[in-house]
């Protein structure tokens, strides 16, 4: 997957979870078909962190049987940087366990939030095309 399409009241919805979660990493997350996402799954940070995350496994859980449910593929795990660079960091890349599903950062820039995609593989990233429409 070289290119993700998030419709914009995805992202919108996605953005304002990750406001108002503020100061703490948000995460979750974005399922649809081919390379368009269609539901978004906001998950509850345990860590409550404001440079850490890690899902909530029950919610986790239950987001994953609901993506088999409507037939959906998991296409991206989204989390926020809410004062990190606006790419993955290294913890982000030796914890990533989804080949192949994008890694989405929300960020920071000057106020306004922004995202980007990301694929981690093989101890890597490479930045994907991400249209927002």
């Amino acid at each position: 997957m070289g290119k993700l399409i998030i419709p914009i009241d995805i992202a919108t919805k996605v953005l304002d979870y990750v406001k108002e979660k503020l100061p703490e990493e948000s995460c979750g997350l974005l399922a649809g078909s081919d390379i368009t996402v269609t539901i978004e799954i906001p998950i509850t940070n345990q860590l409550h962190s404001p440079i850490k995350y890690f899902m909530d496994p029950m919610e986790l859980f239950k987001a994953l049987e609901m993506i088999e449910t409507l037939k959906l593929d998991l296409l991206g795990i989204f989390h926020s940087h809410p004062k990190g660079p606006p790419r993955p960091s290294e913890t982000d890349i030796k914890e990533f366990l989804y080949p192949g599903v994008a890694t989405i950062i929300c960020y920071p820039d000057s106020n306004n939030w922004k995202m980007k995609a990301f694929l981690i593989e093989h101890d890597c990233y490479t930045e994907m095309e991400l249209v927002i429409e």
